[in-house]
């Protein structure tokens, strides 16, 4: 038979696993009196997907928040780790695999985790919810954090009979948003964040680049430009032109600013016919990369090359089945002019140099793009920011602006106590798609490390995923504005790395 032990209320406990005793603990959180909170279940699992025992409360906070909170039984390290959602949420996902938006990561290391919907049902690119409901749109916006934290803090009360000893955030892409979000307009609420691949700019990103991007690559009848099918050619010449920039051939592009692609050695022609481009892909092909400008003056960064082997996701899908950033940029673009889903939209309608203002109009509930982390420094908490630089979707340009702003009003020295900000070379958007070379790590245990120690991380080792073969990979990740620089030997080695400044051509 079976014993575990397991801290129930506060006191530890042998049971075997006949007894009946955690199943019991777990189900009495149904009297728990949390803020605003109507609990729908409480279960416990004893064998679930490889986990550790747990017990899982569902519910809804305000009417509006449903939720899922999973406390480990047996191994409690008595601290919260609340998670964002992904694109515009609308949906429980517990079991979603991976470090972004994710729980049993967590929940494997002994935290109490708890995951959100962001305050509605629906797809992550659909927006239909929102129009005309500004409560739920400031929901979705961040103002469900405060609330999640409350009733997860009262459900940890009632379970350990203890409040947890650090509260923490971790999210990548609109989760990503959502913790820089909690940096700037809730500063005391956790103790260390970290931000992954952020839409912190979400007007920005899916509001000037998504109509950018809209006009770019679809026609005046909504087909796509790009063939889908010719994207592996796009990515062989990228990477054969741009690879040994940073001065390493190994398959991975870390210096995508310095990356010009000649893309007219791609134009169909009498004497290239095949496997080539029209005019009017490379023009697309080129605006992208170019990002969108009015007039010569550039309103937002482009997308980075070497990322275009996760262009067939992300940006170019088919007619029959458009790209996510496709379908989630007119998400946007119908909640920006309120036109619902079940009535015709054209990108084409609109002119970009007319629309700035009006791409804007929801910048003050959605955005976090405030770069004075001065009240995040007085609170004591720590910002972890991490951006592939292969991510087509969330433009790593963008990242890079908000540091440099927010070290022109901070100071660099004073930011980089209380904010660090990793760009990964090779890493695309958010593990959604496998990386070009080793980028994997827990974001959480990062931001953990430098909350308990003190020491601000001046390095990250990344590694391969645990699927992923070879899986004996590493990869050396620098502070922004430092880069990896290669020292000879093995350039699958973060031994063969240094995080150095980068040369005066960056």
């Amino acid at each position: 038979m079976a014993v575990c032990l397991v801290t129930v209320l506060g006191n530890p406990m042998a049971w075997s696993s006949n007894d009946t005793a955690p199943a019991m603990a777990c189900n009495n959180l149904m009297t728990t009196q949390a803020p605003e909170t109507r609990l729908a279940s409480a279960k416990f699992f004893m064998d679930h997907a490889n986990l550790p025992p747990f017990c899982q409360v569902e519910g809804k906070i305000a009417e509006r928040l449903g939720f899922v909170m999973r406390l480990p039984v047996d191994a409690w390290n008595g601290k919260f780790a609340v998670t964002g959602c992904g694109g515009f949420c609308g949906s429980l996902n517990p079991d979603k695999p991976g470090y972004s938006n994710s729980m049993n990561a967590s929940l494997k290391l002994g935290y109490a985790v708890i995951q959100t919907d962001g305050g509605h049902q629906a797809d992550s690119w659909d927006t239909d919810w929102a129009i005309g409901d500004q409560r739920a749109l400031e929901l979705y916006a961040g103002a469900w954090m405060p609330l999640a934290v409350a009733s997860g803090n009262a459900l940890l009360k009632q379970y350990y009979q203890d409040k947890p000893q650090r509260t923490y955030f971790s999210g990548c892409s609109n989760g990503g948003r959502l913790g820089m979000v909690a940096a700037q307009r809730y500063p005391r609420l956790f103790d260390g964040i970290a931000a992954g691949g952020a839409i912190f700019d979400l007007t920005g990103n899916a509001g000037i680049h998504g109509m950018w991007k809209l006009q770019t690559t679809h026609d005046e009848n909504g087909g796509e430009i790009i063939d889908q099918d010719k994207l592996p050619l796009l990515t062989e010449h990228v990477m054969q032109q741009c690879d040994s920039l940073d001065g390493v051939e190994d398959h991975v592009i870390s210096r995508p600013q310095l990356c010009q692609p000649a893309l007219d050695s791609l134009r169909c022609s009498d004497t290239r016919p095949e496997a080539c481009f029209s005019d009017r892909e490379l023009t697309a092909i080129q605006l992208l990369y170019q990002g969108a400008t009015v007039d010569g003056q550039a309103l937002f960064p482009g997308i980075p090359p070497g990322s275009e082997s996760l262009w067939s996701r992300w940006i170019v899908g088919t007619d029959e089945n458009p790209a996510w950033g496709t379908r989630a940029s007119e998400g946007n673009l119908r909640l920006t002019y309120g036109i619902p889903s079940n009535r015709p939209f054209n990108p084409h309608a609109y002119t970009l140099a007319d629309e700035q203002q009006n791409l804007q109009r929801l910048a003050p509930v959605l955005n976090a793009t405030n770069p004075d982390l001065s009240a995040l420094a007085a609170a004591g908490g720590k910002l972890f920011y991490y951006h592939g630089l292969a991510d087509p979707l969330i433009l790593a340009g963008r990242a890079q602006q908000y540091h440099d702003e927010a070290a022109a009003v901070m100071g660099k020295e004073k930011l980089d106590q209380t904010a660090r900000f990793f760009m990964v070379p090779g890493h695309g958007h958010c593990w959604e798609m496998p990386g070009q070379v080793a980028d994997d790590f827990n974001p959480l245990v990062v931001i953990d490390h430098w909350v308990e120690t003190g020491k601000a991380p001046d390095h990250v080792i990344a590694g391969m995923a645990q699927d992923a073969s070879p899986n004996n990979r590493t990869r050396l990740l620098c502070p922004y504005p430092l880069t990896a620089t290669f020292q000879g030997g093995d350039p699958d080695n973060a031994q063969s790395f240094r995080c150095q400044a980068a040369d005066r051509q960056d």
